[in-house]
């Protein structure tokens, strides 16, 4: 085993230990998968965003870190943090023989985990609106014969039955196309986003985590997050809908209250009552069970 090998394998106990990951699947992705293939030549210039501190690099063995690396600084569009991506497949657990869609693939880095998570049984598409980024994407997964890339927009080309569909980009409303992929037993995990004055192209809100059990939709808030914004999909009109839901959790946060905590996902036109945390066309968040 070279030397990057071994601080990619002790990167993997870094993150299993600090994030408390257990599902092996995971942490054999973080491992296997070489993080300098999907980042571009070097140097790159590394950013960790909890301390506010940036390094500029040659050394892949530093890529091992929980730091984002920039794809486009111009759009601050990045690789993403390692560790935020390990906690939610935790929360995910992707399995063997599994089909999963990965929205926003980026150079490709995490579809690859998703592909090496499902292994050679399973199959994995991921989906890039950004033609630089596919093209990239798509020579990075050459490895990985379990992986397509397509490039274009992710409401239209995820199709097909699904285990799991992953948006590595926000959203501002729960996606029924996707939801409607979503096989028994099936997990969607996607970024519910609004959009920040600061940043044009991105925004913050909330992880939501969809499972589906029988005709029910078991639904949790996982965590917050900042991301890139999907490119296709987003209103006025649901944006100003989710910033009230996120406003509140925030000031329950700043009161000291306890949080209302989505349930489930109803799927329907019916206009719920004070259990309702969201709603949109055809769907709402519940705090009630499925």
């Amino acid at each position: 085993m070279d030397e990057v090998a071994q601080v990619r394998r002790a990167f993997a106990d870094e993150l299993a230990a600090r994030f408390k990951l257990t599902h092996a699947p995971v942490l054999d992705a973080v491992a296997s998968v070489p993080r300098e293939r999907f980042v571009g030549p070097p140097p790159w210039r590394l950013m960790d965003v909890a301390k506010g501190e940036t390094e500029d690099t040659s050394d892949p063995a530093r890529l091992y870190r929980n730091v984002v690396v920039p794809l486009d600084a111009d759009k601050r569009l990045n690789n993403g943090e390692p560790g935020l991506w390990a906690t939610l497949f935790e929360r995910v657990k992707p399995k063997a023989g599994e089909r999963a869609i990965h929205v926003g693939a980026g150079t490709g880095y995490f579809t690859a985990w998703l592909a090496q998570m499902v292994g050679p049984a399973g199959r994995v598409t991921g989906i890039e609106h950004e033609p630089p980024l596919a093209e990239r994407a798509r020579a990075n997964l050459a490895d990985w014969p379990n992986a397509e890339l397509l490039c274009g927009d992710g409401m239209a080309l995820a199709r097909g039955p699904a285990d799991i569909v992953v948006a590595s980009c926000g959203v501002d409303h729960v996606p029924l196309a996707w939801v409607r992929l979503l096989n028994d037993g099936g997990r969607m995990m996607i970024p519910l986003t609004v959009t920040m004055e600061s940043w044009a192209g991105g925004g913050s809100g909330v992880n939501l985590m969809v499972t589906r059990r029988g005709e029910a939709f078991a639904a949790e808030l996982v965590g917050g997050v900042g991301i890139y914004s999907c490119m296709s999909g987003r209103t006025p009109e649901a944006g100003a809908r989710l910033k009230t839901a996120i406003d509140g959790l925030r000031a329950d946060a700043e009161a000291k209250r306890p949080p209302r905590r989505v349930a489930s996902l109803v799927l329907g036109d019916g206009v719920g009552g004070d259990d309702t945390w969201l709603a949109g066309d055809g769907w709402r968040l519940s705090t009630a069970p499925p």
